[in-house]
């Protein structure tokens, strides 16, 4: 009876997951993992780097953020706040603007993250940030949202004043520290992210991870590694 209630494991925290309809499935009862979290896991640990890697990523808490810590000992963790400036610290943990980093170049050797680029105003500058402090061959290993289609849709643009153009129906997101519906969407990426990303200095492909044995079923995860020049 027990074989057939859990069919499947985490493969972050090795806990059986239960094997109910989702989306209680879909959860880790134990470090609450979701499949997106597990899917980055499997292709991080296929990359093999030594414990003493420098990594970077782009939450301080959740299921992956433990799961980085038992893997590598120098782990770089940061949060955007509004009241915060770049580099700064609110309640121990430090403020990082994705589009304007405070590490030097050529920092690290992998960045991860989960549903984060999305929520960028201008992701090319992201996206070459990303490149400048990743050191020569380092990998970035992320999500977003996919659709299938070619192109991405554009929902909405900064502008210089602060100001925020919608050119579709806003989307709002949930987020761990703002809660649900919070968040807005700036975009949600089709296949050509590659393409982008390739233009900021990174070498893009969309691997997708299917492991029912660990509760993944079809999902995207990008992996890009930093261009040598």
């Amino acid at each position: 009876m027990l074989q057939e209630l859990f069919r499947a494991k985490c493969n972050l925290c090795g806990w059986p997951l239960p094997g109910f309809p989702p989306p209680v499935r879909d959860r880790c009862l134990r470090c609450l993992s979701t499949p997106i979290h597990r899917a980055v896991g499997v292709v991080i640990n296929g990359l093999d780097l030594p414990p003493g890697s420098e990594v970077y990523e782009l939450s301080s808490k959740g299921a992956l953020v433990r799961y980085l810590r038992k893997r590598y000992r120098n782990l770089h963790l940061s949060e955007f706040f509004d009241d915060t400036r770049p580099g700064g610290y609110r309640k121990g943990v430090q403020c990082q603007d994705l589009q304007a980093l405070t590490f030097a170049d050529d920092s690290f050797d992998l960045i991860t993250g989960t549903e984060v680029l999305e929520h960028v105003p201008d992701d090319r500058r992201g996206f070459c940030e990303m490149a400048r402090v990743l050191r020569p061959g380092g990998v970035t290993v992320f999500t977003v949202p996919l659709r299938e289609s070619a192109n991405t849709l554009e929902r909405a643009r900064l502008e210089d004043n602060g100001g925020i153009i919608h050119m579709t129906e806003p989307e709002y997101h949930f987020d761990r520290l703002r809660g649900a519906g919070k968040v807005l969407a700036f975009r949600t990426y089709g296949l050509d992210i590659c393409d982008r990303l390739k233009d900021a200095g990174l070498d893009a492909t969309i691997r997708t991870v299917s492991e029912p044995g660990f509760g993944i079923v079809a999902q995207p995860v990008i992996i890009a590694e930093k261009i040598y020049k």
